[in-house]
């Protein structure tokens, strides 16, 4: 059988078992159990709350019911559409109870300012919550992330953490790190503030997890080569001339948001799959929805644009030749089967 190739690095990453095993602690209820454990579980809390320059960093439940607890503590919330799935369900399900109002992504691309959004009301800054990602979904462009003064800000690191990115700490007031890119189970979360925004506090073993895997991910970004990423692109420029785009710029390194003209790249992967090359197009159909990608229709993109999308990520690419002429080549054919 061929090697596989994966080309789905931050959508499905390899599971890190020995990592996440240290999620499944020696007792079920471990609040009391055992005194070494509890030092052990406070001594990698202190080392997250060092590296990010915060005075707490809890588990945190990476899900929709995780993000309803956070949101409940605020009373008004503004957020970008290219949020995780899991957030944007919380969000649609707390807007029944707390008003929430959505930021044109366009607004992070220029620099938003506080005033381009009307974060101006008689509510304190720990009343209003703004959610966004440093790295988009889908597209996996980085956003420029503005000084907000009037509002807490939370910002969804995942994907960079994933990529071994460093970052800077004054950014924002809360940082949301969801284990799944990082190789870990999934539904699993750090939230790192300086207010403690979780009932989730005796959960031995998800500290050292993550701070573990986040020491790791820094030092594999050392080894990696840069632009490596657009030496792909050229390649299958080169091939496909026209018939191939980018759909933003200023994209996180190992990634590359493709656009193939004209056609479905949920029929591109489905070949691909064939061939032991493993990719996503979008979140959507990562859920294994058949809709085109949630971020690029709520960006004004049309429908068939949006099914143009295929978002390769990975973390090494060994024989780029072979990846571009497979590529461009599976294109080629879904083209013809479809003109």
């Amino acid at each position: 059988m061929p090697k596989e190739i994966r080309l789905d690095y931050l959508q499905n990453p390899p599971l890190n078992r020995n990592f996440s095993s240290l999620f499944m602690p020696s007792y079920n209820f471990s609040s009391i159990a055992s005194k070494e454990r509890n030092n052990q579980m406070e001594d990698f809390r202190n080392k997250l709350k060092n590296k990010f320059d915060k005075l707490n960093a809890l588990p945190f439940n990476f899900s929709s019911g995780g993000f309803m607890e956070l949101f409940s503590k605020f009373s008004k919330i503004y957020y970008t559409t290219s949020l995780h799935y899991e957030i944007r369900v919380a969000l649609d399900s707390i807007s029944k109870f707390v008003e929430t109002i959505k930021i044109p992504l366009q607004s992070l691309e220029n620099g938003m300012l506080e005033a381009d959004i009307g974060i101006r009301s008689d509510l304190l800054k720990d009343d209003i919550l703004m959610i966004v990602p440093l790295i988009n979904e889908d597209i996996f462009n980085i956003n420029k992330i503005p000084e907000i003064r009037n509002a807490t800000l939370a910002l969804d690191i995942s994907y960079a953490v994933a990529l071994g990115l460093e970052i800077d700490n004054s950014l924002a007031d809360i940082f949301l790190i969801n284990s799944a890119p990082l190789g870990l189970l999934e539904h699993k979360g750090i939230i790192l503030s300086n207010k403690p925004y979780t009932s989730m506090i005796y959960k031995n073993g998800v500290s050292e997890a993550f701070y573990h895997v986040i020491e790791s991910r820094i030092l594999q970004r050392k080894s990696m080569q840069n632009n490596i990423n657009l030496m792909l692109f050229d390649k299958l420029k080169s091939m496909l001339g026209k018939d191939i785009a980018l759909f933003v710029n200023d994209f996180a390194p190992n990634t590359l948001p493709l656009r193939f003209k004209h056609i479905n790249t949920r029929h591109l992967i489905e070949h691909l799959y064939l061939d032991n090359v493993y990719i996503q197009s979008s979140q959507d159909c990562y859920l294994g929805f058949i809709k085109p990608s949630y971020t690029l229709t709520s960006l004004g993109f049309g429908m068939l644009t949006s099914r143009e999308l295929c978002a390769i990520t990975f973390n090494l690419l060994e024989d780029l030749d072979f990846i571009a002429s497979k590529l461009a080549q599976s294109y080629q054919m879904i083209r013809l089967m479809e003109l």
